[in-house]
């Protein structure tokens, strides 16, 4: 106990430092040094966060760093998606939740050396749709793996949010109190929590998170991102490491693997990549396809081309191997129709699809990338939750 209260004080001090971090330092010391169930440190880390950030936003207001108009908006949405991943978490053995933060972990600390996190974008207009989307999607990241969101809170308020980087380190930690409670409220019908512990660990957060609050200010920005990504990156490896070793992670790999899908996925990311290398642009295949109904869109020809080399490759794999068209699933047109032009409303609105952000971008560790494909996996896994679970839909 003694021990977990001394980290839980440095973790404190990262909390108020940088406006993120808190949880995902936070659930692995519960796990691994208290010894509490995954589940259970789950929702304790959610309630230890959320009480620590209220006290540094608090801090934060004081010296007007805290945007609350917009932290309210990313809020609202934040809380709504963290209740919804509290409540999808209980489908989820604690093993994959525990590998689920791990790798979590792992892109966070890529995208901090990257120095994304850093960057300034005081005076940008704020779209008021593109934080909802995000502020859903982070939220039901922390609800479902116990994360507080903070290292992607940060950058989302600074990419699309207007904020500098110091609102968004105090707005952060304003969106991480509602989101983190609103987590706890997914959580506690199906855990159980040992709160005598949770209050121990709380005190001792909360006082490091107003130490870090007062000492953000006079540490360079640079030396705390980077220090912060080497501590989340040995975690991430820690936490990956003590819930799979390297042959159950080969034989998960090999036993998962499906050789035409290795192929297809080998095939994209390689036309991806000549595209790039040879007229310089992104295969952003929504993008070239919405561009040919757009007055003035440029590069028409190669558009056309594109999308007529599109048909000509699914024709050639029709003609040589017809059985891969075969499907035992054949929804009605309506439908079809419907869900055909919301996937293409939805990546208009997005800026990008799965050739743009979940190929090219992830492949350069852009936050924007990695943003928006969770956002589009999540919004699609929800949805299907809704209309299996919720409206008795067709499987």
């Amino acid at each position: 106990m003694l021990v977990a209260g001394g980290l839980a004080l440095l973790i404190g001090v990262v909390l108020g430092m940088l406006g993120g971090g808190g949880a995902i330092l936070t659930l692995p010391m519960l796990v691994y040094v208290a010894g509490v169930e995954p589940k259970a440190a789950i929702a304790t880390s959610l309630f230890v966060v959320g009480a620590t950030s209220l006290v540094g936003s608090a801090t934060h207001a004081r010296a007007k760093r805290v945007r609350w108009r917009i932290g309210a908006t990313f809020g609202a949405a934040a809380m709504g998606g963290a209740f919804m991943g509290g409540r999808l978490a209980r489908f989820v053995p604690g093993t994959a939740l525990l590998v689920a933060f791990a790798v979590v972990m792992l892109v966070t600390a890529a995208a901090m050396f990257r120095g994304r996190a850093g960057r300034d974008g005081a005076g940008r207009a704020p779209a008021p749709l593109r934080i909802l989307a995000l502020g859903a999607a982070v939220g039901m990241l922390s609800g479902l793996v116990g994360a507080g969101g903070g290292f992607l809170i940060v950058p989302a308020l600074t990419f699309f949010g207007g904020l500098s980087m110091r609102e968004a380190v105090g707005t952060s930690l304003f969106v991480i109190t509602l989101q983190s409670f609103a987590g706890l409220a997914g959580h506690v019908g199906h855990v159980e929590v040992n709160w005598a512990l949770a209050a121990l660990v709380t005190g001792a957060t909360v006082t490091g998170s107003l130490a870090g609050a007062f000492f953000g200010g006079k540490v360079p920005s640079e030396v705390l991102r980077r220090g912060f990504a080497w501590l989340v990156l040995a975690m991430g490896i820690f936490v990956l490491g003590k819930q799979l070793s390297l042959l159950a992670i080969m034989a998960m790999l090999v036993a998962a693997v499906d050789v035409s899908a290795l192929m297809g996925g080998a095939l994209v990311g390689a036309s991806a990549s000549l595209l790039l290398l040879a007229l310089g642009r992104v295969a952003g295949v929504s993008g070239l396809y919405g561009g040919i109904f757009r007055r003035g869109a440029g590069d028409m020809p190669l558009r056309i081309a594109f999308i007529a080399g599109l048909l000509a490759a699914g024709a050639l794999v029709h003609a040589v191997h017809p059985a891969a068209f075969e499907t035992t699933w054949s929804p009605a047109p309506v439908l079809a129709l419907a869900a055909g032009l919301l996937v293409g409303f939805g990546t208009q609105l997005g800026n990008g699809c799965t050739s743009g952000h979940g190929v090219c971008g992830l492949s350069r560790l852009s936050v924007r990338s990695l943003v928006a494909t969770m956002t589009f996996m999540l919004t699609g896994g929800f949805t299907v939750f809704v209309v299996r679970h919720i409206l008795g839909g067709g499987r």
